[in-house]
């Protein structure tokens, strides 16, 4: 559907482009040449002509390029559409001096460019943004491709905005109208009106408020200034476009991408980089070298990934937590008496099956609870990470490894985002968590993320979800379901209506996610619960519980 919706574009703009190109012959003929070199030129770097590099995105007929190469610039433009580069082509071969010699031209889609990172001075784009189908991704991409202390110029307009809002369109048709009583070429009438309407209900921006669009999403990506200049098109219009298009005025965003190596936020030193993540505890984001970097000075910070806006307030991992918290007391007690009984050499069995032997492996469980996974493991002469978002499951799980003498190490954290470096563990484990996860799937590429090659991922779970956990019958009288009580057992009910994992199909749902993390080989194994519940006792599970193994590849 993406390549069917960018082929329609550019296939539109393909016989737009005798037209577009007579429109920039006006402009190159008059004043307006100067004006819009003087309007590039006063917010670029300060850097000399020859050592800068342009880059012109979606560049049409080549107005730009003609425009720079003329006053002794190096540009390379870009265009998805054939017709228009070979537009470009004749262009400069016809209106410059300089032909192809200062200019490079290259058939490109706008939202992934194939240029190595931070290699140009200057970014510019005109009339562009508003017909992408990834607007955001493609800001991205030009952030991306600009060196430090280098400078994006956008210039676009809310166009077509009237098919959403009435004001708007009452707004253009007048527009349509003071262009019939001007006697001037209509610049909507006289191209293909309805296939462009079409084509402007498929992307995003037709409905969005502009700039303040443009301007939230970059500082979403970090740049280090951002200006939005909404006359602009007084510098720059003829007469004829300021009656045509009255009623979508075009505004300049400039955005300044850092030129900092380090910054200081806080007690903390930062280092910058392409990568971002996630930092500190009050939700500030931090840049670093490195995936995986830790920055110690006024605390510790794991850092990695890109810089994104805090998310938006989320309360299901709320109510999870204060759930678990409510019931990590029984929990405790009832993982004391796991420990004790039979059941734990079978689930010893079971890990044991799937984990590489002979060796001290490096082990993370994910969602530990009280501790029961980590502390047989850990026995085993593991090295065990227990991490649980319930600080007091934490708790629990400490006090736990220390009656039974286990050398484990605890700690509160996210299982769907957990702090540590790429290919750190040989295993993560994970019993009964998945399905009370808001976003499992970004779970399992974190889980994956965090495996060294060859390294296995062993998740025990059911499909909960499709369980009523407040239906007791049929349970022992000894079942912890009892000592919960129906209010929790229902509280429970209510958390996993708002989880969409409780609304798949699994194990095939997980299966399917991982296949997209991993090209390493997967088992599912659907008859677990049958050999580890041989009794209907305290720790009984009337849920059929499956296996899910996989391999880093």
């Amino acid at each position: 559907m993406e390549q069917e919706l960018l082929q329609e574009i550019a296939s539109y703009w393909g016989t737009r482009a005798e037209g577009y190109s007579e429109v920039n012959e006006k402009e190159l003929a008059g004043s307006q040449r100067e004006a819009w070199l003087h309007v590039l030129e006063e917010q670029f770097p300060e850097k000399k002509k020859e050592e800068m590099k342009i880059l012109d995105i979606g560049t049409g007929p080549g107005f730009f390029p003609m425009i720079l190469s003329e006053a002794g610039y190096t540009v390379t433009a870009v265009d998805y559409t054939e017709e228009m580069l070979e537009k470009a082509k004749e262009n400069l071969g016809k209106y410059t001096k300089y032909g192809l010699e200062r200019v490079t031209l290259q058939r490109m889609d706008a939202q992934n460019l194939e240029f190595a990172d931070e290699t140009f001075d200057v970014v510019i784009s005109r009339n562009l943004t508003w017909n992408l189908e990834k607007p955001e991704q493609a800001y991205q991409e030009w952030m991306r491709v600009l060196k430090p202390g280098g400078v994006l110029l956008n210039f676009d307009a809310n166009w077509y905005g009237y098919l959403y809002d009435e004001e708007k369109k009452e707004a253009y048709e007048a527009d349509r109208k003071k262009v019939e009583e001007q006697q001037l070429d209509d610049h909507y009438l006289c191209t293909d009106i309805d296939r462009m309407e079409n084509i402007a209900r498929q992307v995003p921006l037709s409905a969005m408020e502009r700039p303040a669009w443009d301007t939230k999403v970059l500082e979403s990506l970090g740049v280090c200034s951002i200006q939005t200049d909404s006359e602009i098109w007084k510098r720059v219009w003829s007469e004829e476009e300021r009656l045509n298009y009255a009623s979508t005025p075009m505004f300049l965003v400039c955005a300044e991408k850092s030129a900092e190596q380090s910054f200081q936020l806080g007690d903390v030193t930062v280092r910058r980089s392409e990568k971002y993540q996630a930092a500190s505890e009050d939700g500030l984001w931090y840049q670093a070298a490195k995936p995986g970097d830790m920055v110690t000075e006024g605390g510790p910070v794991v850092a990695y990934g890109r810089i994104v806006r805090e998310p938006e307030y989320d309360d299901r991992k709320e109510q999870i937590v204060h759930y678990w918290e409510k019931r990590s007391e029984s929990f405790l007690e009832q993982r004391r008496s796991e420990l004790a009984n039979p059941i734990a050499k079978r689930w010893m069995k079971e890990i044991e099956k799937q984990i590489p032997a002979g060796r001290r492996l490096k082990i993370l469980d994910v969602g530990c609870g009280a501790g029961f996974f980590s502390i047989l493991l850990a026995k085993e002469g593991h090295e065990v990470f227990g991490i649980d978002l319930t600080p007091e499951m934490i708790e629990n799980a400490i006090q736990l490894a220390e009656e039974e003498n286990a050398d484990c190490c605890f700690q509160v954290m996210d299982a769907e985002n957990p702090m540590f470096a790429d290919e750190t563990f040989d295993v993560v484990i994970s019993r009964n968590l998945t399905w009370t996860l808001p976003n499992a799937e970004h779970a399992y590429g974190e889980w994956m993320r965090v495996l060294k090659t060859d390294g296995v991922l062993l998740n025990f779970d059911a499909n909960y979800g499709k369980e009523d956990v407040a239906d007791t019958k049929g349970l022992p009288e000894a079942h912890a379901h009892f000592k919960v009580g129906n209010e929790m057992l229902e509280e429970c009910e209510r958390i996993k209506s708002q989880l969409p994992i409780s609304r798949k199909n699994r194990p095939a749902y997980d299966v399917a996610v991982l296949c997209e993390n991993t090209a390493g080989e997967i088992r599912i194994d659907t008859s677990l619960g049958k050999r580890i519940y041989l009794e209907k006792d305290e720790f009984y599970n009337p849920a059929p519980m499956f296996s899910i193994c996989a391999v880093k590849q």
